[in-house]
């Protein structure tokens, strides 16, 4: 007698956990395509390496609430869960066949507020508001998000490097993030921004700030100060490596050395913010005075299940979700056979006048930009072609068969900086080519005693697409039809002080070169007559 009223009391008495734990299985099969995927792609990339860290990180804080759950968890909120759950749903189905992981990760916020407002209410919803904010973390960002973080972080850590080094007597020249010390050139490549550090130690602070009961204020103040710190520590990072080929050569600055002084850093860092929070303590005790808090009597749990509407919420939210995971490869887009094509044979070694210049071996790009454009693309042609006049063209196509990933619009200004160059004049604009208006993007590219004026577009499908909700609207336009669009990407450059006639130059080879290829390809390199 005495153990039922107390399962009552705590919310146990029998057909109490089945309607969750079905919930949990819809979850559970929705997200495990997702997660394999992350785990195949994302998750080994540096940018996203803490995603499995935040998912077991905000899973064990939820495991930990179970018995608050249990005894102050109020009344299901089926209307609002079933709205979240629902917004859930079809964010994912819209990620998942349309290849928007930023999306279909992101919609695991949803459901799973959605779920739990279902099992415990608005206070569940409470007891359990830091594990799904903390899923925050756990979400990949689109590229151009990255990208915009990326290049200023970079820009201030380089200048930041550069005046401690002449500070302590090296000679330093500085070009964008290219350094000069000592004869020795260095690139500040993207993992060198501190991007990596800055959200990994931003997620680390809030959890602290949470694990130690902190205050609102005070958790504002570690929130404020992870910038600083994190910025402060990579610079320090990218000092020590760069002191280290100075003064040891490339290879010491390398390999396990690379990754031990960046997780040195990274602890020193983590030291110094538990320093600021116990600064933040100290002075708070002092500075604020805050009424004292008084929770709100613990009402007892209404059980899932104790009537039949309840019964079947749970259960037909579980069937939605594992019916969707089940109809996901259905729905998916698939590449169109007719894309696939060669590139090499596509685009000709000579036209009007040009030739391919044997004399001239394409630039590399460096290891980081490379990595990313075997990512992005399928398949590379990089030229430089010359005329009887003795006049030079660089030409790059780049082809991906699959552009379903948002994060594959490769936006050329951010290479360039990527590699060094000081971007300036970046404006858009039109060139006419085989009877088509194609829009471009044009920019000049400085670094050194180069000026490279540069003329870039892009095409996705037989269209060519000018920023990125265009983008995004052919993606979306390709995929309710089933199919998955490629994309091109074409950059014409040339070496000139003068970017006004370059540009001019740059149309004009572009034209003929659409002109030359053959014609079942031609839409791919400029669009279709249409557009």
């Amino acid at each position: 007698m005495e153990t039922a009223v107390l399962g009552r009391a705590r919310g146990t008495f029998p057909g109490a956990a089945w309607p969750r734990l079905a919930l949990l299985a819809g979850l559970v099969a929705l997200y495990a395509p997702t997660l394999l995927d992350l785990a195949r792609g994302a998750w080994r990339e540096d940018e996203y390496a803490h995603g499995p860290l935040i998912l077991a990180v905000s899973a064990f804080l939820a495991w930990r609430s179970r018995d608050a759950l249990r005894e102050r968890g109020s009344a299901p909120l089926t209307g609002a869960g079933l709205a979240l759950v629902v917004v859930g749903l079809l964010s994912w189905l819209l990620g998942r066949t349309q290849g928007l992981m930023p999306i279909e990760a992101g919609s695991l916020l949803f459901a799973a507020s959605g779920m739990v407002a279902l099992a415990w209410g608005s206070q569940g919803l409470r007891i359990l508001a830091f594990p799904l904010a903390f899923l925050l973390f756990f979400v990949p960002l689109p590229g151009f998000i990255l990208d915009a973080a990326t290049a200023p972080l970079k820009e201030l850590v380089s200048t930041a490097v550069a005046h401690l080094l002449a500070f302590f007597g090296y000679a330093v020249e500085r070009a964008g993030v290219v350094l000069l010390v000592d004869g020795n050139e260095l690139l500040v490549a993207d993992a060198c921004s501190g991007l990596n550090s800055l959200m990994s130690l931003f997620a680390l602070g809030l959890l602290y700030a949470h694990l130690r009961g902190a205050s609102r204020r005070r958790t504002l103040l570690l929130a404020a100060a992870v910038i600083p710190i994190a910025v402060v520590a990579n610079i320090l990072r990218v000092v020590a490596l760069v002191l280290l080929t100075v003064h040891f050569g490339p290879d010491a600055a390398d390999g396990v050395m690379h990754e031990a002084l960046g997780l040195s850093v990274f602890v020193v860092a983590l030291l110094l913010l538990v320093s600021v929070d116990s600064w933040t303590r100290k002075w708070g005790q002092v500075q604020f005075r805050t009424r004292p808090h008084f929770a709100p009597a613990a009402a007892h749990a209404p059980e899932m299940g104790t009537g039949s509407k309840l019964h079947l919420t749970p259960l037909i939210v579980a069937v939605a979700l594992i019916a969707a995971a089940i109809a996901a490869p259905v729905l998916k887009p698939t590449a169109d056979p007719a894309a696939a094509f060669d590139l090499e044979a596509a685009v000709p070694a000579s036209f009007a006048g040009w030739r391919i210049d044997p004399d001239v071996a394409p630039v590399p790009p460096t290891p980081d930009v490379q990595d990313n454009l075997n990512r992005l693309y399928r398949q590379i042609v990089a030229r430089t072609y010359i005329n009887d006049r003795g006049e030079s063209m660089m030409l790059t196509i780049a082809h991906g068969g699959d552009q379903s990933d948002a994060l594959k619009a490769h936006r050329q200004e951010v290479c360039y900086r990527a590699q060094g160059f000081d971007i300036r004049r970046i404006e858009r604009g039109s060139l006419q080519a085989a009877g088509r208006t194609v829009d471009v993007t044009r920019f000049l590219a400085i670094r050194g005693n180069r000026a490279e004026p540069v003329t870039y577009w892009f095409t996705m499908g037989d269209r060519v697409v000018l920023g990125r909700l265009e983008r995004l609207k052919v993606q979306l336009a390709h995929g309710m039809r089933g199919r998955i669009p490629d994309g091109l990407l074409v950059r014409v450059s040339s070496l000139d002080t003068d970017p006004a006639r370059a540009h001019a130059a740059q149309a004009a080879f572009a034209a003929a070169l659409a002109t030359a290829v053959p014609q079942q390809h031609a839409a791919r390199l400029v669009g279709a007559a249409h557009s």
